[in-house]
Parts: structure tokens; sequence; C-alpha cells
């Protein structure tokens, strides 16, 4: 669903019969915004959803921009924080930025409330407060990067590295058991010591 923001306004309208209580990531919601709003490029902001729900808890998320034809989008999947409590929930889109010469903005946009219909399955789940939130969201995106290395690492051919292994050491054997070969003349042959594993070659000429 796409939800479009005109200046600093998001009507919300089509979100009031979305959420139901005790849902958990069933719906995305999809911010599209004006890429550049008073010189301001979006795109290199700091977005977040905020809601307040009915009985004061706080919730928010975190939305990465997306460039897409002059807008920016924010993909929101809605988590189990804002449909924790049926009711009317307050919403704010925040973005914040900081300027070349050090100047922090912050950017809000109004959103009127919209409503969390009750679930049949009661509303006894506890909001965590927003910190507790936030190191969730991160425990869940290093989870799944670990995962995808594990399927990496998987599905890595080692059969074909330990062949070839296999076949540096039968070479470095072969090259290793090869006997010196030390051309030398009859003379320097009687009047040296003889080294182990060396094949002499006598020679006319002196070896100098």
């Amino acid at each position: 669903m796409r939800v479009y923001a005109n200046g600093k306004n998001i009507s919300t309208h089509s979100l009031c019969n979305v959420l139901v209580q005790g849902e958990r990531y069933a719906e995305t919601i999809v911010f599209v915004l004006e890429r550049i709003y008073e010189g301001i490029d979006l795109l290199d902001c700091d977005f977040s959803i905020r809601g307040v729900n009915a009985e004061g808890g706080e919730c928010m998320q975190i939305l990465s921009p997306i460039s897409d034809k002059g807008n920016v989008l924010l993909y929101w999947s809605v988590s189990e924080y804002f449909t924790a409590v049926a009711g009317k929930l307050d919403l704010e889109l925040r973005a914040s930025f900081t300027s070349e010469n050090g100047e922090s903005c912050v950017l809000k946009y109004q959103m009127s409330p919209i409503t969390v219909y009750p679930s049949p399955e009661g509303s006894d789940i506890v909001v965590p407060d927003t910190s507790e939130q936030i190191i969730s969201e991160i425990n869940a995106v290093v989870s799944d990067g670990v995962k995808q290395i594990q399927q990496t690492i998987d599905s890595f051919d080692t059969e074909t590295i330990e062949e070839r292994l296999d076949n540096m050491d039968s070479n470095i054997e072969v090259f290793l058991a090869r006997p010196e070969v030390i051309p030398v003349t009859r003379e320097q042959y009687d009047s040296m010591e003889h080294k182990k594993n060396a094949l002499y070659v006598i020679v006319k000429e002196a070896i100098i």
C-alpha cells in the first residue's frame, strides 16, 4: 500500500481500516515523498516513524530511504509494537540530517491518528521502550546476515579446492624426489665430497 505526502502532510485515510491488534509485519506501507523539500535532499536524511498508542506507550521504527524517479520511498513493515494496544494510534514521520556546516535539521510530517482494531485474543502485550525496540531490530538484521553467510559457506564447493591441494602436494613430492644434476670433470669428481641424492655427470671441459 502506497501513501503519498503533500508537502509535510500525509493523509492516513487509507490506513484507518488496516491494522489489527497483535499483528506483526503483516502490513507493509510505502510512504512516497518528493525527494527535494525546501532545498533539502531527503535521500540524505535519516527517517523514523514514531507511534503513541491509546495507553500512552511509545514505539518507533527506523526507515531507510530509497530513490525512485524524483521521489523517496520509505518501506514500513509495521512491527508488533505499533499493534500492541487496540484503539487510537498517533503517528509521526520524522526526517533528520546534519548539513556540511554542522547544522542539524529535523522535519516532522503531520499524520492524522489511525485506529488499531481489537483482537479477540486479548491485549496483554507489554510494549518495550524505544531503545529496546531498536536493539531488537538490530539483532534481527545481524541474525539475518549470519544466516546468509552460513548459507554461502554451506553452498561453497570445498571438494574442488581439496582436489587441487592434493594435486599440488603430489607435484611437490615429485619435484622433491628428483635428484640434483651436477656436471663435473673426472678430476673434480674424484677430489670432491659427494652429495646424497645427486646425479653427477662427467664432462670433458672444466666447470667453473
